[in-house]
């Protein structure tokens, strides 16, 4: 499959996992701040929608594992955010709000950081969720060479193949699907995000003669998947990317 036509700055091999969690709160304003002053140029992060249709910065469906209380998303909107801390389970640590993705792309932006946006896929109508990403991208005027819109939803990839074409798409996957070069093809993707203990040097050869960018999640440790670079892994989304950048950082 020839390679995807992408004039963009190639994203470093080191990605924050939802910014860095090993050292901040997950998904907050002040833990992508915190990777900036660390020194990491890109971050991952979760957006899924509020029931206005405001997309917020959420891996959950809930603010109950990270808040300091437990609400449903679909249940809030943009006007009853007020009070709640998304870092009230992390000691010492500054309240955080439930990020809106608009102030965390404008946050972004100011910082100079690259952003792997993943798609929740929570049962919300497609075209909705995507539209809603795509106008906070536009109404920010965020840079596309420094973004990659992921989801592991193949309808989530199509719809912003649709609505976004300029976008990198990236399919996050957990095992290798036998269909993964016919999808890359139908898709024009940019990448596969995979979990790391699916990949062996021969699948990561495969996917970079396929003529994709290929990350591994959640590596945390070095050694997880120090037999894979030499094979032509492009990078790491890990929790502790303090970790890797010794190493890898000028990748």
């Amino acid at each position: 499959m020839p390679s995807p036509t992408f004039t963009m700055q190639t994203p470093p091999a080191v990605m924050g996992h939802r910014g860095i969690p090993s050292l901040a709160p997950e998904n907050t304003l002040g833990g992508f701040r915190k990777a900036a002053d660390v020194g990491v140029r890109w971050i991952e992060l979760d957006v899924t929608l509020l029931s206005d249709g405001t997309p917020v910065v959420s891996h959950d469906t809930t603010t109950a594992r990270c808040g300091n209380h437990a609400t449903r998303l679909d249940q809030l909107t943009i006007d009853s955010l007020d009070g709640l801390d998304m870092a009230a389970h992390v000691e010492h640590w500054p309240a955080e709000p439930l990020p809106l993705l608009v102030d965390t792309l404008r946050l972004l932006s100011t910082l100079g950081m690259g952003l792997n946006l993943e798609i929740k896929d929570y049962g919300l109508p497609t075209a909705d969720v995507v539209a809603a990403v795509v106008n906070a991208l536009q109404s920010t005027d965020f840079p596309s060479e420094t973004l990659i819109i992921s989801s592991f939803s193949l309808n989530l990839l199509a719809e912003t193949l649709n609505q976004a074409p300029h976008v990198r798409r990236g399919w996050i996957i957990t095992d290798l699907p036998n269909d993964w070069r016919t999808e890359a093809e139908r898709l024009a993707l940019f990448s596969l995000h995979a979990d790391w203990r699916h990949l062996n040097p021969q699948r990561v050869q495969a996917i970079k003669q396929a003529g994709l960018y290929l990350y591994a999640w959640t590596a945390n440790a070095p050694s997880e998947v120090a037999s894979l670079w030499h094979w032509g892994l492009d990078g790491v989304i890990t929790d502790y990317p303090q970790r890797f950048m010794t190493t890898h950082e000028a990748k």
